[in-house]
């Protein structure tokens, strides 16, 4: 055993249930405090005594001085289990020597030099210089003092006018010249140590930092700087363009991506409402603003959907925030920005970029389901909030009734899918010819999504016309409802419906064929209009599906356990020997014993009668999978097969509504 485990030097710390511990005490302890004065100075005009209300305002201020130092002890812990934020799992522990006064005193210290180098002319800085200041943000950009005062030291502006110098540094100083920059090829490793600094920073609650968050809010709709003289002055870009470019890695603080994103907002539909009129233009900028990806940076909504990708509360809160449409009428963030806004094309020179468009995507994930994208859901994540439902069932009419905005932009269609994976119990009701005890059969922990009785239909149908898209709810969906059998099998009703075990597990079988039937329409609606670059599953799917195929099932398997097991009882456990499991190894490599020949399923899914078979073979592998005998695995196929027929006048439905709207 380690000795430290039992030394107490070591916390365990679960970051997710940590954060939302630091949330409640941040907003909670501004509540005591307001009220507190509140209720002080009314009580003093009329001469009574306030000495318990001192006590709740010094307990406010005992929370606000804590503060900071949860917050630092949750960078540690995401650090400790996560580096680089690229995800992380379950509990952590973090080393308690690292919060110690000697280590604050030295990150303070490590800022200070990184502020003075930063303060300097980039293209003045030697190549030893920018390496020095690159392995500053490297090393500290989780070390909580260094980034509030690393960023605090520059102030709001200053660190605006700092990124645009550096990122602009190897630019040649005239036409046909060469950049004496002698680190221009690390300024993308540069603008991702920066931001990871900057979003650490945006944590703090220092009035150093309160007033960076205040002032770069209020430089996000202006010009960094004037150049020039009179008469012939040039503006620099905006203060979002560049902040924004800032924001693509890293966990920034929720209120201050709210407050950012509510400016952001305001600001774009003004600029978009005087699109075409002389000298204007949108968000464009002479400066070179980003040095990640193949887009330019030119639109500042890229880096701050990244940025609410990596926050989904911030994410729930801000697409469901309304705003004013042109005719003064509310309307939701999200209806703007999938419906409305006019996406610029800010690909690179030579490159094709839909980078803004995608990140949307990500952003649109994490505000639906609690989790950031590609990660496995956690308990919390599965019993979804009422703003998170009701930000779905918005996505769902909205494919349903505006279908050109996906099938135009069909790179978004896989994130929808993760999506769909997260509410497949609600998808399935609503697609159940049970319209009596459907919620039973498939019930919900958390907040039910309300969706419309045709939207989920056209939804589906929309997405699964996508490649990804379709690949996406089809292995979600088999691996649900074999899930979900197991429950059964096993004796357990946890919707309580109102037939035995096997009348319901040949509902779901059945179920299972008119989803299956209604995705495999909208593909090969779209292999028959010749728009597809591949019809088979070959050995680069299966990779391909390995990276994604943990999480999507692993949400989907997730909430068919919840009622149960508690949110996320088969994520928690893993996936081998779950019926859930078993299936999606089965659609990657085959079903069948060792040794002999495996049969393969939706090889090629342009052909509808072998899409069909394949159907019938997964859904009585998952029967078997889940516990069911041979009378109930035979039957499965039979289910499935009527659920396939009825899928058809779904189809028929939708395909009807699009010829209108054509």
């Amino acid at each position: 055993m380690d000795p430290d485990a039992t030394s107490g030097n070591f916390s365990g710390i679960d970051p997710d249930r940590f954060k939302k511990v630091i949330t409640s005490v941040e907003h909670g302890h501004e509540t005591l405090r307001d009220r507190a004065l509140y209720f002080k100075n009314q009580l003093a005009s009329y001469g009574i005594g306030q000495t318990e209300l001192q006590g709740i305002a010094h307990s406010a201020s005992w929370a606000s001085d804590e503060l900071p130092m949860l917050k630092r002890r949750y960078h540690l812990s995401l650090a400790e289990g996560a580096p680089g934020f690229a995800g992380h799992e379950g509990m952590v522990r973090i080393n308690e020597a690292l919060v110690n006064s000697a280590a604050v005193k030295e990150a303070k210290k490590a800022a200070k030099r990184a502020a003075t180098l930063a303060k300097k002319d980039p293209k003045d800085l030697s190549a030893s210089e920018f390496d020095q200041l690159n392995a500053l943000l490297a090393d500290n950009r989780d070390e909580y003092p260094f980034a509030e005062t690393f960023a605090a030291a520059l102030g709001a502006k200053g660190t605006l006018l700092f990124w645009d110098a550096m990122a602009n540094a190897d630019v040649p100083a005239g036409y046909g010249g060469k950049s004496a920059f002698p680190r221009g090829e690390r300024l993308g490793e540069f603008q991702k140590n920066l931001s990871l600094t900057l979003a650490a920073a945006t944590n703090s609650d220092t009035p150093a930092m309160r007033a960076w968050k205040k002032d770069m809010i209020a430089l996000g709709d202006k010009p960094i700087e004037v150049r020039g003289h009179e008469p012939s002055t040039t503006s620099g870009p905006a203060g979002f363009v560049v902040m924004s470019n800032l924001m693509r890695f890293g966990d920034f603080d929720d209120k201050f991506l709210t407050d950012y994103g509510t400016a952001l907002m305001k600001a774009d539909r003004r600029h978009v409402e005087n699109q075409g009129k002389p000298y204007h233009t949108v968000w464009d900028t002479g400066d070179l603003v980003n040095h990640v990806g193949n887009d330019l940076g030119n639109d500042p909504f890229t880096g701050y959907m990244k940025a609410l990708a990596n926050s989904p509360d911030a994410a729930t809160q801000f697409f469901t925030a309304k705003g004013k449409d042109e005719n003064g009428k509310p309307q939701s963030n999200f209806t703007y920005l999938f419906e409305k806004r006019k996406w610029p094309d800010d690909s690179a020179p030579g490159k094709e970029s839909v980078t803004g468009l995608n990140s949307m995507g990500h952003a649109l994930e994490a505000a639906t389901t609690g989790h950031r994208p590609g990660e496995l859901a956690t308990a919390e994540n599965l019993k979804h909030s009422k703003a998170q439902a009701g930000l779905f069932g918005d996505i769902v009419h909205s494919v349903s009734a505006h279908q050109d905005k996906l099938l135009e932009r069909g790179f978004l269609s896989d994130s929808m899918a993760d999506m769909a994976a997260d509410y497949l119990p609600e998808l399935k009701r609503a697609i159940s010819g049970d319209r009596v005890s459907s919620g039973k059969l498939y019930p919900v922990t958390g907040t039910e999504a309300k969706l419309g009785p045709s939207d989920p239909a056209r939804f589906l149908y929309t997405v699964a016309r996508n490649e990804e898209g379709y690949d996406k709810l089809n292995v979600a969906e088999h691996a649900y409802s074999a899930q979900l059998m197991t429950e059964y099998f096993a004796g357990h009703n946890p919707g309580k419906y109102p037939r035995n075990a096997e009348q319901t597990v040949d509902n779901i079988a059945m179920e299972t064929g008119t989803f299956q039937g209604l995705i495999a329409a909208g593909r090969s609606f779209e292999i028959k209009k010749g728009n597809v670059d591949q019809q088979a599953r070959d050995d680069a799917w299966k990779a391909h599906a390995s990276t994604w195929g943990g999480s999507v099932v692993g949400s989907a398997a997730g909430i068919a356990t919840a009622p149960l097991t508690g949110p996320g009882g088969a994520v928690a456990g893993g996936l081998v020997g779950t019926a859930a499991g078993e299936v999606f190894n089965g659609i990657l490599n085959g079903f069948g014993d060792d040794g002999k020949r495996k049969e393969q399923v939706y090889k090629d899914i342009s052909d509808a009668t072998a899409v069909r078979e394949s159907v019938f073979t997964t859904v009585q592998n998952a029967a078997e999978a889940a516990g069911g005998n041979a009378a109930a695995v035979s039957r499965a196929g039979t289910q499935a097969s009527e659920g396939m027929a009825d899928a058809q006048a779904m189809v028929a439905a939708t395909q009807e509504k699009e010829d209108r709207d054509v």
